[in-house]
């Protein structure tokens, strides 16, 4: 049955709960809305820790404050006036878009808006530092007022932002946050991936239900008067080296900048500058991160005036290099100057009770070591990008990293270009610090495609030291149409694989195979779907079927020169039953023995050369 028919079965469920329920704004009336498929993580979740860790792994202060849990909220219309002091009519679970059952709201709203409200109150001990406010991200533009006053505003549903809110706060009192929130979806082409605001109740296909509102973290951190606001960590491999870019705000007359690199409790390199230089420390013998050793420097920055420290942060980095090179006289992928066949997963990012937002960092976690576990070293993340503790974890327990630009289908107007490539910048400045992550991917199948050479030329130029594809599945919708830019050839075919036609110029690979399908009762979305698929009896014939995939990639790659194929897809998601898992995490659809062994057979010989 379709969603709103299954919430139908839920009725008496949802009136009994309604009498029941304690008044707007306690936490025990939050629960977790009923859905189709819940994860095992949902009961973990906590309306008074609410993703407690830190969001940013790579930048990290010991001042913040996280500002998830509940906040007051309700629907908003065009020209509302901003509820200042005025309590909200319902309540939501913050981070988790309003559409998902883990929000507690779990509906679709017209108007596409609606209005956030909370209170926090700044710790006495910053006194004297600056006050930021930050986001993870909010789907899809933003208007954030503090106290009355309109801070900043912001369109972009997938980067992080934040304003610094230190004159609007009001000392030794309850400061009031106002968010609000307009995310048009499909309505208007902006960068959104598979989100379809009318598929809500009523999934078809490829496209998923939406995913509104606030999604990431909302937090405070205190920083001095003068601090790191941003960098860049490039490692150079070649020359044994790590370069650090820093971004600073406020004066820099005196200050001098300093960074320290350890291996472990180990210093093995610092080195010092003025505020508008780059930082380069020599690593004698580094260590390489690869997915069998995935080894992470620290890296400690600091900023000093007279000899002291007044800003001081810690972060991380992984020596590799990614470049393309010949190998048998074809040009492949290499990891650190070898080529080391990828073979992983398409990861749609999809989760039943969140939508966007995984209901846990453990939930976030589980999902990167269980694609190692069935032996995969890489992943696709296909349209969606994800908060930044998804890439720590890659990070850490080594699982490269193919990212996709979400995209919009249909034409542009300029305007529109204009939000797109800011967004796609921003997609690449956000997270290039990540060493999980070796290549970027403008467009997928001609979605939304337009002045492909010259978006990807400076994708290319913001970021050399990464591959960058132009158009993955280049085969798709028009075979005839390819566009000789970038690093990567990749085509896409379902059943079979098959491989694009060597290129001395670009490496070659299948950006989306497989599609091994079919429906478990009790772990179905949609129970009358339309699914898509679906065409396989069971376990056995469909872990075969994998397994007669993978020996076709294996000649490809013997044969062909193929550097990396995808596997689609991770879990199934809403009315696709594609998955290595089911949607909701519970059951693994294939042999898991049988599938691990066919994944390392593809690259367990490159290890050894």
């Amino acid at each position: 049955m379709s969603r709103s028919k299954c919430f139908a079965l839920f009725g008496y469920l949802f009136l009994y709960g309604a009498l029941f329920r304690p008044q707007p704004g306690s936490a025990s009336q939050w629960r977790v809305a009923d859905c189709p498929l819940i994860t095992p993580w949902a009961n973990q979740v906590n309306p008074d820790e609410t993703l407690p860790e830190y969001p940013r792994p790579q930048m990290v202060r010991m001042s913040w404050k996280n500002l998830n849990g509940l906040w007051q909220f309700q629907a908003a219309d065009e020209g509302d006036t901003v509820p200042v002091g005025k309590k909200l009519k319902d309540q939501i679970l913050v981070p988790f878009p309003w559409e998902s059952a883990l929000s507690g709201v779990h509906k679709f709203i017209p108007s596409y808006r609606a209005w956030y409200r909370r209170s926090f109150e700044v710790p006495s001990q910053w006194e004297g530092n600056r006050v930021l406010l930050h986001f993870g991200a909010v789907d899809w533009e933003s208007h954030v007022y503090v106290n009355g006053t309109c801070v900043g505003t912001h369109k972009g549903g997938y980067d992080p932002f934040f304003y610094d809110v230190t004159t609007h706060l009001k000392p030794g009192a309850a400061q009031e946050l106002i968010v609000f929130v307009y995310d048009p979806g499909n309505a208007r082409k902006i960068a959104k991936g598979k989100q379809a605001n009318d598929r809500f109740d009523d999934p078809q296909r490829y496209s998923y239900c939406t995913s509104s509102g606030i999604w990431q973290t909302v937090w405070l951190e205190a920083v001095p008067q003068t601090y790191v606001e941003d960098m860049h960590i490039v490692p150079d491999v070649d020359n044994r080296q790590v370069s650090i870019t820093l971004s600073l705000s406020g004066k820099q007359a005196g200050v001098a900048i300093e960074a320290i690199v350890k291996d472990g409790q180990r210093e093995i390199g610092r080195a010092s500058a003025n505020p508008n230089q780059i930082l380069r420390v020599s690593i004698s013998e580094p260590k390489l991160w690869s997915p069998s050793k995935p080894f992470l420097y620290d890296l400690e920055l600091s900023l000093k005036k007279d000899g002291k420290a007044i800003d001081s942060v810690k972060s991380y980095f992984g020596m590799r290099k990614v470049s393309l090179g010949k190998h048998n006289g074809i040009t492949k992928i290499l990891l650190n100057n070898k080529f080391i066949f990828q073979m992983g997963p398409l990861d749609q990012g999809y989760w039943p009770d969140g939508i966007y937002t995984a209901p846990t960092d453990e939930a976030l976690r589980w999902d990167v070591e269980r694609m190692k576990a069935f032996g995969y070293n890489m992943v696709r993340k296909h349209v969606k990008v994800e908060p930044a503790r998804w890439y720590y974890w890659c990070d850490k327990l080594g699982l490269i990293v193919w990212q996709d630009m979400p995209h919009a289908f249909g034409d542009r107007t300029e305007a529109e270009k204009m939000q797109f490539e800011l967004e796609l910048q921003r997609m690449v400045r956000t997270h290039w610090n990540h060493p999980s992550i070796i290549q970027w991917i403008v467009f997928n199948e001609h979605w939304g495609l337009y002045d492909p050479e010259r978006l990807t030329t400076s994708v290319m130029q913001l970021d050399p030291s990464r591959l960058v594809t132009c158009n993955s599945g280049i085969d798709a919708g028009n075979p005839d149409l390819d566009f000789e830019v970038g690093h990567i050839k990749d085509n896409h075919h379902y059943r079979p694989p098959t491989c694009p036609y060597a290129s001395n110029s670009r490496a070659i690979v299948n950006g989306e195979y497989g599609a091994i399908g079919y429906k478990i009762e009790g772990h179905i979305w949609d129970i009358d779907g339309p699914w898509v698929h679906h065409n396989y009896k069971g376990k056995d014939e469909a872990t075969t079927e994998y397994e007669q995939f993978i020996k076709q990639i294996l000649g490809f790659k013997k044969n062909g020169g193929l550097s990396a194929a995808v596997y689609t897809q991770w879990t199934d998601v809403e009315n696709e039953m594609n998955g290595i898992y089911t949607y909701d995490r519970k059951i693994i659809k294939l042999h898991k023995d049988r599938v691990t062994a066919a994944n390392l057979s593809t690259y367990k010989d490159d290890l050894t050369q």
